[in-house]
């Protein structure tokens, strides 16, 4: 069984409370409100990726992004939105290694999304 110090986060707010002050789940410089998650299957649907997001406050929406490579191999990219970074960061360190299926060997890598105007300021 898995053993999670912090309790479920369906059920309310108090999720975010119990871990305000931890240091591991506090916003960093780079850190912004929308995370980028790596190890999404192709054939998942928007509806499916939502379900492991969607019980975490302040959870806004799930883009999927169908590309593919020149040599025609297909895959998505996925950002998911929050309200804001300390939101984004507790997410991104709950759910970080989750498996997406029972085949999935390495689970999603969640990072934080590239922020266009944050990095035209930091370059100025």
């Amino acid at each position: 069984m898995f053993n999670n110090p912090y309790p479920n986060p369906m059920f309310n707010n108090q999720y975010f409370e119990l871990i305000r002050d931890n240091q591991q789940f506090q916003p960093q410089k780079e850190s912004t409100h929308s995370l980028y998650v790596d190890g999404i299957p192709n054939d998942a649907q928007e509806r499916e990726v939502a379900h492991i997001f969607r019980p975490y406050p302040g959870f806004q929406r799930v883009r999927l992004i169908k590309k593919q490579t020149q040599k025609g191999r297909e895959y998505l990219l996925c950002f998911v939105d929050f309200d804001d970074a300390f939101q984004a960061t507790i997410v991104m360190q709950t759910l970080q290694g989750y498996r997406f299926d029972k085949n999935d060997k390495t689970g999603l890598k969640i990072y934080f999304a590239n922020n266009p105007k944050q990095e035209k300021q930091n370059k100025k």
